[in-house]
């Protein structure tokens, strides 16, 4: 009984880490609510991230553009819109992993 438990908590745990990062299915994609910010660069150390949908409560939010820390031997891959036949998903942004000499390229 607590093996049949301990699946069906696995199982809930995953749905709900997988749907965080997709929002719901939308049948237009949403345009952005304003258009490109002009950034300066403010230090080296930061990255500027577009601004993007974000879901909360299973709706879709608008994230004005910001800037945050790099982190070493990752690069942000902007959140997009993917089509499917539900319709229209936003994939939030995230971190992803590379190899550091690309990295040191990419950023010196």
């Amino acid at each position: 009984m607590k093996k049949i438990f301990l699946i069906i908590i696995m199982f809930i745990f995953t749905i709900t880490v997988d749907a965080s990062s997709k929002g719901p299915f939308l049948i237009n994609k949403l345009a952005p609510p304003e258009k490109n910010q002009i950034q300066t660069l403010q230090k080296r150390s930061l990255i500027w991230i577009e601004g993007q949908w974000k879901t909360k409560n299973n709706e879709y939010q608008w994230e004005s553009g910001h800037w945050i820390n790099k982190r070493i031997g990752y690069v942000y891959i902007n959140g997009q819109w993917n089509k499917s036949n539900k319709g229209w998903q936003w994939e939030d942004g995230y971190w992803k992993e590379i190899d550091i000499n690309k990295w040191i390229n990419l950023y010196s």
